[in-house]
């Protein structure tokens, strides 16, 4: 056996400081509630709407604070509400 191979006297018990225990769990609280919040707002995530009226109900919404978008959603709802009710062309 060499002296590298050999260990000497007591062997060293690895202490963790007290404040960096404190901070680890204070990261993996804030981690989890980031995590839980995170989720709380993509369950809040509403559908976008698939219809004519669902897009009308929008632009209604919308009116009060943007009145030019609300009326871009009105054009786009009434001429896929044409579109849908025309028989298709051949």
């Amino acid at each position: 056996m060499t002296n590298a191979s050999m260990t000497f006297g007591r062997r060293e018990r690895l202490v963790i400081p007290r404040g960096s225990a404190w901070l680890a769990a204070g990261v993996v609280l804030l981690i989890d509630g980031l995590r839980r919040l995170d989720r709380w707002q993509l369950s809040r995530q509403r559908d976008e709407p698939r219809t004519a009226q669902e897009v009308m109900a929008w632009a209604d919404r919308l009116e009060p604070t943007e009145p030019s978008f609300a009326a871009d959603l009105r054009a786009a709802a009434l001429r896929a509400d044409i579109e849908t009710a025309s028989p298709p062309r051949h």
